[in-house]
């Protein structure tokens, strides 16, 4: 999975997090299938929520100054607005906020692999003058979101890395954010990306 390794970065500060869904399919036409409509799930973000089929995060495709895209295919530099259930990030307006800082898309024919996908980061509000992150990480955080076919095994996957709560801002906010980051940390945001890389796999 070195395709995978180039994405994705390593763990060097706090706690790293994950879910991983995989099928085979029955043949090489199956699996090319089963990948573009893999590819075309993971991409819709604003569908996220129907595919999870889960009451939990709801997630928005937003452009640089967050107005709302209806597209269904993101851009670097765009950004995503996510609505958490429980306690609102007051610093975000309400939303935690991270912007997509790279997308990847590579095929290696000699291998008979290729992979779709991005990660995001944690970042400020759009206009606001605060430069710290309004997310419940700080922004050396990382999630990375995967489509990936090796011959005809395709897997989804969702990587989080680094990630550390984010104490800066008032004390409610900081209260707020260790309430969700360190369960999330623990595993319990793991339900919602597991159902999102099933989704992602559906295989109608």
């Amino acid at each position: 999975m070195n395709l995978v390794n180039k994405i994705v970065p390593k763990n060097y500060t706090g706690a790293k997090s994950g879910a991983t869904a995989k099928t085979k399919c029955d043949t090489r036409h199956h699996a090319l299938n089963l990948y573009k409509q893999a590819k075309y799930r993971l991409l819709d973000i604003n569908n996220w929520h129907r595919i999870c089929d889960y009451k939990g995060a709801e997630f928005q495709l937003t452009d640089a100054e967050g107005n709302l895209l209806l597209k269904p295919t993101p851009e670097q530099g765009n950004l995503i607005r996510i609505k958490l259930p429980g306690p609102r990030n007051k610093k975000g307006d309400g939303y935690d906020w991270v912007r997509i800082e790279k997308i990847q898309n590579e095929k290696k024919e000699e291998s008979d692999e290729e992979l779709c996908g991005f990660r995001v980061r944690p970042i400020k509000k759009p206009d606001s003058n605060d430069n710290t992150s309004a997310h419940f990480y700080t922004d050396k955080a990382s999630s990375t979101f995967l489509v990936y076919r090796e011959t005809t095994f395709i897997y989804a996957m969702e990587r989080g890395r680094n990630e550390i709560p984010n104490l800066r801002g008032t004390l409610f906010n900081k209260l707020r954010n260790v309430m969700v980051a360190i369960p999330a940390m623990l595993g319990l945001s793991k339900p919602q990306w597991q159902k999102l890389v099933q989704g992602v796999l559906k295989n109608d």
